[in-house]
């Protein structure tokens, strides 16, 4: 594919069709449609065999799980709870039947945790490479969809969580190590839960004007936020929620570029502020990293002073960084 992911993405918008009942099409986590009933949220989300996992480093059961993850985080982004899912599956000749027990397992742990119920999907054989493939249906629970294009100017920008932590465990698996400290990370890629009691907290407070979820990496998908919001960003590197082992071992970069953090993005008004700090006190891990502003892109400042940035993130096609 000689075209980025972002690229291909504004080719593939023109076929989209627009309705009244279309409230947010593509573009977003997450594709909002007015119903009888209410607003619902449709998401879905793919997992590919050597592109998303390792199998020598993830288990079919675990990616079970992480593949429902995932597309609960889509859906929690648009301001939504989850109800309904179907699977995909591409299963080449090196899975057996007891690894998909497995892998079905693992989906049902996940999908218990948020109460939600498979209802279908479809089964396919693979030539080489196995891939699952999840579609997610879920309820808005606020009065707007949140999603990437409302930003304004002057909202300041939010983080749940740490960032880099699911990059660095694949960096730690990759290297084989085996230290006590590791398996934090190593947890976060495997199992990369949405910070749900956070996001519950965010929402009834009415908090976020914008959301989104981090799974290319914060300076990327930032990018994407502002650019769906015709806006732009300051974020500082001080700011940034990065664990120390990360910062010890000089790799940053990772927080700004890693992807997969599966944490939650999103810009709120100055009158919020308040709040936010309220629920630092009471343990909530919320940082403020920045602010949105007049104009287009990211803008990474350290100490007062812009910082080039040499990679943004993971895009899927064109030349990775």
């Amino acid at each position: 594919m000689e075209l980025k992911e972002n690229e291909l993405i504004k080719r593939i918008r023109r076929f989209g069709k627009k309705t009244s009942r279309i409230t947010r099409g593509i573009g977003d986590d997450g594709a909002v449609v007015e119903m009888p009933q209410g607003s619902y949220v449709f998401v879905q989300d793919a997992l590919v065999e050597h592109i998303h996992f390792e199998f020598q480093f993830m288990d079919i059961y675990a990616l079970g799980k992480k593949a429902v993850y995932v597309n609960v985080s889509d859906v929690l982004s648009m301001g939504a709870t989850p109800l309904y899912f179907l699977v995909t599956i591409g299963i080449p000749e090196k899975i057996s039947h007891r690894d998909i027990d497995r892998l079905y397992k693992g989906m049902m742990e996940g999908a218990k945790e948020f109460n939600i119920i498979l209802i279908g999907g479809d089964i396919s054989e693979a030539k080489t490479d196995f891939f699952i493939d999840i579609s997610m249906i879920g309820k808005l629970v606020i009065k707007r969809y949140l999603g990437r294009d409302k930003a304004k100017v002057g909202d300041f920008i939010g983080i749940t969580g740490h960032l880099g932590e699911s990059a660095y465990g694949l960096l730690l698996l990759k290297q084989g190590s085996k230290d006590k400290g590791s398996s934090r990370f190593i947890k976060r890629y495997t199992n990369p839960k949405p910070p749900y009691d956070v996001w519950k907290e965010l929402i009834k407070n009415d908090i976020p004007d914008a959301m989104m979820d981090i799974s290319d990496g914060l300076v990327i998908d930032l990018e994407r936020m502002m650019l769906e919001s015709k806006k732009g960003a300051k974020i500082f590197l001080e700011r940034l929620p990065i664990p120390r082992a990360i910062i010890k071992e000089k790799q940053e970069m990772l927080a700004l570029s890693g992807g997969e953090d599966y944490q939650f993005l999103f810009t709120f008004p100055g009158n919020k502020l308040e709040i936010i700090e309220d629920m630092r006190t009471k343990g909530f891990p919320v940082s403020i990293i920045g602010e949105v502003v007049k104009g287009r892109g990211v803008k990474l400042f350290e100490r007062g002073k812009e910082k080039r940035l040499n990679t943004k993130g993971y895009e899927h096609f064109g030349v990775h960084p």
